[in-house]
């Protein structure tokens, strides 16, 4: 079927004309544009607005009432009046204008201008003639003919992996602007074509590239000027919705489409693709079911690159996309559509606790409880507003333990919350590494059988995985060094299925590696390692390298970018602060807390009080179990049963520089095992961990906290290695002794 638009109009209504050809060119590539000549350039005889209205009055196809030429429309909105009658002795030479004025009298109407004065009123000047335009005075002079068109594909196919590599990232956007800008403008369109088909094969449709994802290579869109960036936009989203329209099976494979599903959520990041078309787009495609496939992995994406934008937009247009979700029955998108509607939940949650604190914010859906349909899980997708007036309820009143997860058997030393695909992964002396789905399944299982686990991560910008393991010694078994592991995410949203392999790190000195831990929010991240067992004669040097995994393919060619070598004993834990990404914490057995800038070759300060018998400042009396940060504040535990919170701000941020404790707290007088705030429904709630079960503490009142202990109290059998909170949610998890994971629920 063939269309044909003609449209009419005026100057100022060129722009308004251009954004509806390129709305048009974003749904099909057939979209051409004709101008008339015969239009273009007004007769010489006549001034420039009356030829554009005679032009359109000629042009026009639809019958109409006669054209009055007493008044013709001027782009500014007023209306012109008709010109004076030619005066018989009228100067040769037009008299000279009057002098500019900052605002224009408003045109009169016809009526006032035939209307007798009031006063006797000076003769108008004769109109002056229009200004001589040279350019229409006759056709342009021919323009050279351009060189033939020289083919970029070859470069373009050198350039665009490059991007995807830190590395060479810059150089390869300033060469990939050189290309763009070295051909003739008459062949803009066909560069970029080039270009747009460079992505197709080198990025959107390589297998190699699915696993850590387009954006490194998308992002070229928002670093191109702004004269490029418009050609770029055009080809490049209406290359990647036109290939995600194409009918398609419910249970396609998607690594068919994956790469143009990831690229389009970039583009929606990036603003290419305005956020509001984007949900109607997606809605539009979750209603048919040849194309739903591609809008579930579609909205997938886009949820976790910006879903805190998703639940911003219109009403309308999100009462749209939830009445689509409703559409989704399929049990091939069971997990897409708990992680959507998780996410989203949890992300509505979180801003409507930050706009009104009263509001409730539901918990985890119990294993076995979950919606069936996504209609049933969009209705309470909506958190509940609280009345005008109520207060913030950040005090904690109650714990209690409202389910388990069991899927390891033997001790779980380690847990990690991926809260932005809302998973949970724990590691336990089975040496078995289990993702967790939102029903308390486990959706994928990485096993490890000559290690086990004590410390586990996610990298936030690949996806990757991060394993500390420490050998298993059995009898008859060769011992193996300790080391890191790293494994791949399926190529899915939600990430269920095999995890690959990415490679094994070793510890540098075959001491044991204790803890990964991420930077930031892309794949550095810092590792820390005990060389006592390595070489018991030698002096202990416990390290801290620095690491970033997107330089380099596997694992095992990571080469570190920075050691730190200066604590005395086990270094067993450490922390980003999340307000900048290259300042981190490590603490250990030997007491104390060292503040880290990894652009700093050592030590930038640390937190503590001086011990005279030692000559140096501890931050404890003993082992510190975990360190975690919030707001401007590092908060740690300790085996001597206190926690401390610690200000970055008291900090010089120099080698050598000291600051206490803000407050000292204390629990219940036994070893403090763990402590979790980082994820928490409000930045000044810890979960903790005792030898006397589960608490929860509100430090809101740093002089004055509140602590509430789980009800009723646990088995003595549970100790809890490890809490993690779940992403904003009342909820948290806590890793037993006896191989379940524990889930607790907190009210307010």
């Amino acid at each position: 079927m063939k269309i044909t638009i003609q449209l009419e109009i005026q100057p100022d209504e060129v722009a308004l004309a251009t954004e509806l050809i390129s709305t048009l060119r974003l749904l099909t590539d057939h979209v051409k544009v004709e101008t008339q000549a015969a239009a273009a350039v007004p007769p010489p005889s006549l001034p420039a607005a009356s030829a554009a209205a005679s032009a359109a009055t000629a042009t026009s196809s639809v019958p109409g009432p006669p054209h009055t030429p007493a008044a013709s429309s001027l782009p500014n909105g007023a209306v012109s009046q008709p010109p004076a009658p030619v005066q018989k002795n009228a100067p040769t030479q037009p008299q000279p204008p009057a002098p500019a004025q900052m605002h224009p009298t408003p045109a009169q109407p016809a009526a006032a201008v035939a209307a007798p004065p009031a006063r006797p009123q000076p003769a108008p000047a004769a109109p002056a003639p229009p200004a001589p335009q040279p350019a229409s005075a006759g056709p342009p002079p021919p323009r050279p003919a351009p060189q033939p068109y020289q083919s970029q594909i070859q470069s373009f196919q050198a350039l665009v992996p490059r991007l995807g590599n830190p590395a060479t990232q810059e150089q390869a956007v300033v060469d990939i602007i050189a290309v763009l800008r070295s051909v003739d403008e008459s062949y803009v369109d066909k560069v970029f074509e080039e270009l747009v088909a460079a992505y197709e094969q080198c990025v959107f449709e390589n297998p190699e590239v699915i696993p850590s994802g387009v954006m490194p290579y998308v992002m070229l869109y928002t670093r191109v000027p702004d004269d490029l960036r418009v050609k770029m936009r055009e080809k490049l989203v209406s290359k990647v919705i036109s290939t995600l329209n194409r009918k398609r099976p419910v249970n396609v494979d998607r690594s068919t489409f994956f790469g143009y599903a990831d690229a389009f959520a970039c583009l929606v990041k990036f603003e290419a693709v305005p956020m509001d078309g984007a949900i109607q787009t997606l809605s539009r495609l979750l209603m048919k079911t040849d194309s739903r496939c591609q809008a579930v992995t579609m909205l997938g994406k886009t949820v976790e690159y910006c879903g805190d934008q998703v639940v911003r937009v219109p009403e309308s247009s999100l009462a749209l996309l939830w009445r689509a979700l409703g559409t989704v029955t399929e049990d091939t998108f069971q997990y897409d559509m708990h992680y959507i509607l998780n996410t989203l939940h949890a992300t509505m949650a979180a801003q409507s606790a930050a706009a009104a604190p009263g509001a409730i914010i539901p918990g985890l859906v119990p294993p076995g409880q979950a919606p069936a349909g996504a209609a049933q899980a969009a209705a309470v997708a909506a958190p509940t507003a609280p009345a005008p007036g109520v207060p913030a309820q950040t005090t904690p009143t109650g714990l209690t333990q409202i389910g388990s997860y069991n899927g390891h058997t033997a001790t779980v030393f380690s847990m990690y919350y991926d809260a932005v695909h809302g998973q949970l992964f724990s590691a336990a002396q089975d040496g078995q590494l289990l993702c967790w789905g939102p029903e308390g399944v486990p959706v994928g299982r990485m096993d490890i059988q000559s290690h086990y686990v004590c410390s586990v991560s996610v990298l936030p910008r690949s996806g990757t995985v991060l394993a500390a393991a420490v050998p298993n010694v059995e009898e008859g078994r060769p011992v193996e060094g300790s080391c890191l592991l790293g494994f791949t995410p399926p190529p899915t949203v939600p990430r269920v299925g095999t995890w690959t392999p990415r490679g094994k790190l070793q510890a540098p000195n075959r001491g044991i590696i204790s803890f990964a831990v991420p930077l930031g929010d892309g794949d550095v991240f810092v590792m820390g390692e005990d060389t006592a067992a390595s070489d018991p004669s030698a002096p202990v040097r416990d390290i801290v390298y620095v690491y970033d995994a997107a330089r380099g393919g596997p694992m095992d060619r990571l080469t570190p970018l920075r050691a730190y070598a200066e604590h005395t004993e086990m270094v067993t834990t450490a922390a980003a602060w999340a307000q900048n990404p290259n300042v981190f914490a490590t603490a250990g057995r030997d007491h104390t807390i060292l503040v880290w800038d990894r652009r700093v070759e050592g030590s930038v300060g640390m937190f503590g009080e001086l011990n005279p018998a030692k000559g140096r400042a501890e931050a404890h009396s003993d082992m510190v179990s975990a360190l975690d940060t919030t707001e401007n504040f590092l908060i740690s535990s300790c085996v001597d049963s206190f926690m401390c919170i610690w200000d970055f701000r008291q900090l010089s941020m120099t080698h050598g520089s000291a600051a206490g404790p803000v407050v000292r707290m204390q629990i219940d007088e036994t070893p403090i095992l763990k402590m979790a705030v980082t994820g928490a429904p409000h930045s000044r709630l810890a979960a903790l961990s005792t030898y006397r079960g589960l608490h929860v503490m509100d430090f809101t009142n740093m002089t004055a906290p509140l602590t509430v202990g789980i009800q009723p109290p646990l088995d003595s059998k549970f100790q809890f290695h490890d809490l993690r909170w779940a992403g904003g949610q009342p909820v948290f998890f806590a890793a037993s002794e006896s191989s379940e994971i524990v889930v607790a629920g907190v009210t307010f």
